[in-house]
């Protein structure tokens, strides 16, 4: 695929997705991965399960993606988990 980009710039893609998705407004996110080929083991067991927002920071923060060929990079993303709706009188100010 041929996908430039460092660990930690995808790492950073991410951790600004997540934030981007969650908003402070859901506690947890799905993760979901391209579901192709390229896929690595490490995503493809997460893929489809709901994460708190705490949970894929964490997991962002040590080797979370371990691509099939070098010149590849993570290509996952994530949706909100609609369960996890933060009530108005909860949220943060």
């Amino acid at each position: 695929m041929g996908i430039q980009g460092t660990f930690d710039e995808w790492r950073g893609d991410l951790l600004e997705d997540l934030e981007t998705t969650a908003g402070g407004i859901f506690r947890k996110v799905i993760w979901l991965t391209a579901r192709d080929e390229h896929v690595c083991l490490l995503c493809l067991n997460r893929d489809g399960k709901s994460y708190s927002v705490e949970e894929v920071k964490k997991i962002l923060g040590g080797e979370f993606c371990k691509p099939k060929d070098p010149d590849d990079r993570c290509r996952c993303t994530f949706i909100v988990d609609e369960s996890s709706l933060i009530e108005t009188d909860q949220m943060e100010e």
